[in-house]
């Protein structure tokens, strides 16, 4: 090995994955709980369903393009510029909540907040593909199961802060504060990984790869073809789900007068199944993958209509519904990801995670908007629209999933 390769593989070295996982585990706990506190917050304050629907979507709406808009400035300014543009903004935007939550300044803040993210996840997901190729399931079931404990501990923050403050208004004065921890670590311990960096280097990234086993090979899903359009549908389907899920439950449970702090701990449920089914997602063979997927998609229609039609409280009921929805969640949710990184890998791109990005906030967009002015007419419809979706995702996504196979047997 000559001079100039050793110390490339030695500046490798230096790169952690470590600060990949603190971003991706503190800004979800500011999201969903914020993402609860809303409808609760401005439900309570007498704001029409149609207005919390626009203010629950506030942050989607520039985030459903800025990640490709962004992307060209992604890969000039490199992974951890970016990142450091986005924690920076997103407090900035985030500090208004001490000065003001009238609705129109808050839906100002949210616009702005999801604009500058879009530098933040598609970079954090590209440190993945950017990895050696031996790395990539290792990588994505940790980030995975970083982003969903984020979730989830976000949850259990909110429960506990309403249960012993019975206020959900100190929710949004305590969320700039995780994000300020979010600007240390993208600041002072974020790094670019080296290699990429090195215009004069002989190295690429095939130099720093450890042998792949025979196993991995055959799990490795940039050797397939994959329609675009399978993970196209498994993300929109993942975002309506917990979209839906989000913004509809909360008003339900004020209408049906269940205790707040409930809310945050049934999501908790839900999130947590998600967390572990989305982990274990990462090391599905293709086979698999496809199968749990449509699976997946065919079973929340009737779980959505047993939800609309359920309209008492019983609290066994409620922990089975979100403990299931979550194992889909995870699944739609871990399945789309690992395509939408094998396609970047196969392509040499990465605009697959700004596209998966994209769709997240394009379809966290949508469904409260449009549930909005459904659930204004009747609550419970919006569920029924919603298992009505699923059924429709089911076929489409079923059509283009038997086109999926290894680029061998499609040259056969």
């Amino acid at each position: 090995m000559n001079e100039k390769i050793r110390d490339n593989l030695d500046n490798h070295r230096k790169w952690h994955f470590w600060p990949v996982l603190c971003l991706t585990f503190l800004y979800p706990i500011n999201l969903s709980v914020l993402g609860v506190s809303i409808p609760i917050y401005y439900y309570s304050k007498g704001i029409c369903i149609e207005i919390i629907g626009f203010l629950a979507a506030a942050i989607a709406l520039t985030y459903s393009f800025s990640p490709l808009l962004l992307n060209k400035l992604s890969e000039r300014f490199g992974r951890k510029n970016s990142v450091v543009i986005a924690t920076l903004g997103a407090t900035a935007a985030q500090i208004s909540f001490y000065f003001t939550l009238e609705p129109l300044i808050f839906i100002i803040a949210r616009l702005a907040e999801g604009f500058i993210m879009g530098f933040y996840w598609t970079n954090l997901q590209s440190t993945i593909s950017d990895s050696s190729e031996d790395k990539h399931s290792k990588y994505t079931a940790v980030y995975n199961l970083s982003w969903n404990l984020g979730v989830l501990s976000g949850l259990l923050f909110g429960a506990i802060v309403v249960f012993f403050v019975d206020d959900v208004l100190i929710v949004f004065y305590l969320c700039p504060l995780i994000l300020i921890i979010t600007c240390v670590i993208s600041v002072f311990f974020l790094k670019d990984p080296l290699y990429l960096n090195s215009q004069n280097s002989s190295i690429n990234q095939n130099n720093i790869k450890t042998d792949v086993s025979d196993s991995q090979n055959k799990n490795d899903f940039s050797k397939y073809f994959i329609p675009v359009m399978v993970p196209i549908l498994v993300i929109a389907g993942y975002s309506i789900l917990r979209g839906s899920i989000g913004f509809l439950y909360p008003i339900k449970s004020e209408m049906l007068g269940i205790e707040t702090y409930t809310v945050y701990l049934y999501i908790f449920l839900l999130v947590l199944t998600q967390a572990i089914f989305s982990t274990l997602s990462s090391f599905l063979s293709m086979k698999w993958l496809k199968c749990l997927s449509l699976i997946s998609l065919g079973l929340i229609t009737p779980l959505m209509l047993i939800f609309g039609i359920v309209v008492d409280y019983n609290a066994a009921l409620y922990i089975a519904f979100f403990l299931i929805i979550g194992i889909f969640c995870g699944i739609l949710y871990g399945s789309a990801l690992k395509l939408f990184i094998a396609l970047n890998v196969k392509k040499k791109t990465t605009k697959y995670s700004s596209i998966n990005e994209s769709l997240i906030g394009i379809f966290f967009l949508i469904t409260p908007i449009l549930l909005g002015f459904i659930a204004a007419a009747n609550l419970n419809l919006g569920f029924y629209v919603v298992a009505f979706v699923f059924l429709i995702s089911l076929v489409i996504t079923s059509i283009f999933v038997i086109k999926i196979q290894k680029d061998s047997e499609k040259m056969n």
